[in-house]
C-alpha cells in the first residue's frame, strides 16, 4: 500500500493549528470487544477533521503488558488489541486525505521488563551483548548509598534500582499505592537523595561482574536504556525510520530528559541531535516534540534537537489563572519571558511552542475547575487564543472528568452518547465520566450550540482560518484589572486584539484605537452585545471573551 504524504507547506499549516492527543484503547471500538483500536479511529476521523484538529498524537500502540503500553515489548509491531500495521497504514493515509499530522509516541527512554533485549540482558555472561543495552548495579553498593526515590514531577516512589525476579516483573501500581497512599510521599528530603543518586551514576560503566540489579525510573517493570551504548542508539535510529517509512509524520518523545543518567544536558542534546538527523533523512519535514517536564530555562535548550516541547510551566500559570479568577497581566507577562527564553537559548528565529491545559499524566480540567462550564470554556478561549501549537487532551472538549490516585481514571472511554451505542468503549467502568456526575455526552452537546464542544469548535475554526492566530507574534496589553487578560495578536503588519474576562464580574474595557468602529470587525464573542461604544469602550460579561480584527 502507498503512503501519501503532504506537502511541506502543508505541514507547516497543520503545526500552526490544533492538536490532539489519543488514548487509543479508550476512543472508539470498531470489533466490539470494548477496547477501542485503529480503526475505530479512522471512523471517528470525520469528527476530529470537523471539530479543525490538524495533528493526532497517539499514546503507545505497541504491544505492551500494561493498559497504558508504556513498557514497550515490541517497537516493531502494533498491540493485537489496537489492530495490525495494514490498520494503521490506512489510518495514516486518511489522516493525510484529511489533512491531518500523525505522530506516535516513542518511548524510547526504557522498554518492559519482557523485552527480548531485557530477557537476553539477564543472561549470565558478561560478553552478553544486550547486557550493555541497560543499567546495572551490585544489589550491596545499591544497599549502602539507599537510592530509593528521585526527585521528578512524575516520581517514582518504589525507589530506581531493582532486583531481576517475580517481585519486579509483576509489579502492580494499584496494589502499591493502595498499600503506600497513608505512609509515601515525596517532600523535600528527596533532593537529597536524588543527589546521592546523581553521584552513584556519573560516569557509570556498566558492571563488570554479574549482578541481578537494574535501574528503572519510573517502574520496575520498565528498566532504562543504557544510551552510552552505540548499539541502544543505533536501535532507536533503526525503529524510528521505519516508523516515518510507514507514513508517520513524527514522534512524541517521552521523558526526553531523563536518557543519561543522572539528566546530563549536553549528553542529552547531542542524542537527539543524532536522532533528528537521522529522522530528517528519512523525512526532511519530520515533526519531534519532546516531553521535558521542568521549568522553561531547562527546557529551552532541547529546543536545539525538537521542534517543539510541551509547556508544563505556562500550564499550570494559565490553570491558576482561570482556576483563581486573576494574574491574567501576570500569565502574559510569564509567556513573554518563556518565549523569548526559547528563541534566546534554543538560537532559533520562531519556536512552535506545545501548549496545553492537561495530559494523560495530570488531573484532567473539567475536574480541576469542579465541573464548571464557565471556566472550562475559559481555559479553552485562552488556550487557542495564544500563539503556539495547541493540544487538546481527547474528551477535554466535552468536559470529560478524571483525578488522582489511579491513572486510568484520567484515561477514561470517551463519552459519545447517551445511550450504549456501537463503539463505545468498555474496557473500564468509568468513574468520574459519567452522565450521573454531570457529564454531557457528545450527540447531546453537538444539539446544543451553547455547548463546550460547539465553543471549542468555533475557536479552532476561527484560528485555523487566520493566519494571525496561527502565526502571529503576541502583543499583552497589560492592565491592573487582575480578571482581565488583554493581548494583541500580529503577523504581517495586520493585527487582531483579543480579551478574556477571566472573573466572574463584569467589566469595562477600552478597545484600542484601530479596532473602533469601521476600523475593526468582531470575529468572535461569546455575549451578545456585539456593538463597540461610540467612545471606545466595551461591557465584557463575567466569563467572557472578545476577538476584533482590524481592518
Amino acid at each position: 500500500m502507498s503512503i501519501k504524504h503532504l506537502t511541506s507547506e502543508s505541514v507547516r499549516r497543520c503545526l500552526h493549528g490544533v492538536g490532539y492527543e489519543i488514548f487509543v484503547q479508550s476512543f472508539f471500538d470498531s470489533n466490539g470487544d470494548g477496547i477501542g483500536d485503529l480503526n475505530g479511529l479512522r471512523q471517528k476521523l470525520n469528527y476530529l477533521s470537523d471539530l479543525g484538529i490538524t495533528v493526532i498524537w497517539l499514546m503507545p500502540i505497541h504491544p505492551a503488558k500494561t493498559y497504558h503500553k508504556y513498557d514497550v515489548e515490541d517497537y516493531m509491531d502494533i498491540h493485537p488489541n489496537y489492530g495490525t500495521i495494514d490498520d494503521f497504514r490506512h489510518l495514516v493515509n486518511e489522516c493525510h486525505e484529511r489533512g491531518i499530522l500523525l505522530i506516535l509516541d516513542l518511548v524510547a527512554n526504557h522498554t518492559s521488563y519482557d523485552h527480548p533485549w531485557f530477557k537476553q540482558a539477564q543472561l549470565n555472561s558478561v560478553t552478553n551483548p544486550y547486557r550493555d543495552y541497560y543499567i546495572w548495579m551490585d544489589s550491596e553498593r545499591v544497599q549502602k548509598l539507599g537510592l530509593n526515590a528521585f526527585d521528578t514531577p512524575d516520581a517514582n516512589l518504589v525507589g530506581l534500582w531493582h532486583k531481576v525476579g517475580p517481585e519486579s516483573e509483576h509489579f502492580d501500581w494499584e496494589t502499591f499505592e493502595k498499600k503506600s497512599k497513608t505512609n509515601i510521599s515525596v517532600n523535600k528530603d528527596d533532593r537529597v537523595t536524588s543527589k546521592l543518586h546523581e553521584k552513584s551514576l556519573t560516569n557509570l560503566k556498566p558492571e563488570q561482574t554479574i549482578t541481578n540489579t537494574y535501574y528503572a525510573l519510573f517502574d520496575p517493570r520498565m528498566p532504562d536504556l543504557n544510551y552510552d551504548c552505540e548499539h541502544v542508539q543505533d536501535e532507536m535510529c533503526h525503529i524510528g525510520r521505519r516508523w516515518l517509512e510507514l507514513g508517520v509524520d513524527g514522534f512524541r518523545l517521552d521523558a526526553a530528559k531523563y536518557f543519561y543518567k543522572p539528566p546530563r544536558l549536553k549528553s542529552n542534546i547531542t542524542w537527539w541531535t543524532k536522532f533528528r538527523n537521522e529522522m530528517s533523512r528519512i523525512n526532511p519535514s519530520v515533526y519531534l516534540i519532546g516531553e521535558v517536564w521542568d521549568l522553561s530555562t531547562q527546557i529551552a535548550p532541547y529546543l536545539r534537537s525538537f521542534d517543539s516541547v510541551f509547556n508544563f510551566e505556562l500550564a499550570d500559570i494559565l490553570i491558576s489563572c482561570i482556576l483563581y479568577e486573576g494574574n491574567g497581566s501576570l500569565m502574559l507577562k510569564s509567556y513573554m519571558k518563556i518565549l523569548n527564553t526559547y528563541i534566546k537559548e534554543s538560537d532559533k528565529k520562531e519556536v512552535i511552542d506545545a501548549i496545553f491545559l492537561s495530559n494523560h499524566d495530570q488531573n484532567r480540567v473539567m475536574s480541576v475547575f469542579n465541573n464548571n462550564l464557565s471556566k472550562a470554556k475559559m481555559a479553552a478561549a485562552l488556550l487557542l487564543t495564544l500563539p503556539g501549537l495547541p493540544f487538546i487532551y481527547y474528551g477535554e472538549e466535552i468536559g470529560m472528568l478524571g483525578r488522582k490516585p489511579y491513572d486510568k481514571y484520567r484515561r477514561e472511554p470517551f463519552l459519545w452518547s447517551s445511550t450504549n451505542c456501537q463503539g463505545q468503549t468498555t474496557w473500564l467502568e468509568s468513574l468520574y465520566t459519567k452522565i450521573s456526575n454531570g457529564c454531557i455526552p457528545l450527540d447531546k452537546q453537538l444539539e446544543d450550540s451553547n455547548s463546550l464542544v460547539n465553543h471549542y469548535k468555533k475557536l479552532i475554526h476561527i484560528r485555523c482560518q487566520s493566519d494571525i492566530l496561527c502565526f502571529g507574534l503576541l502583543r499583552p496589553i497589560i492592565t491592573k484589572i487582575r480578571c482581565l487578560c488583554l493581548f494583541e495578536r500580529e503577523y504581517n503588519n495586520k493585527f487582531i486584539f483579543i480579551a478574556h474576562n477571566i472573573g466572574s464580574r463584569r467589566q469595562c474595557i477600552t478597545i484600542p484605537e484601530i479596532y473602533r468602529q469601521n476600523k475593526g470587525k468582531i470575529i468572535f464573542s461569546t455575549q451578545n452585545e456585539n456593538q463597540i461604544m461610540n467612545n471606545g469602550e466595551f461591557n465584557l460579561n463575567e466569563y467572557s471573551s472578545i476577538i476584533i480584527e482590524s481592518d
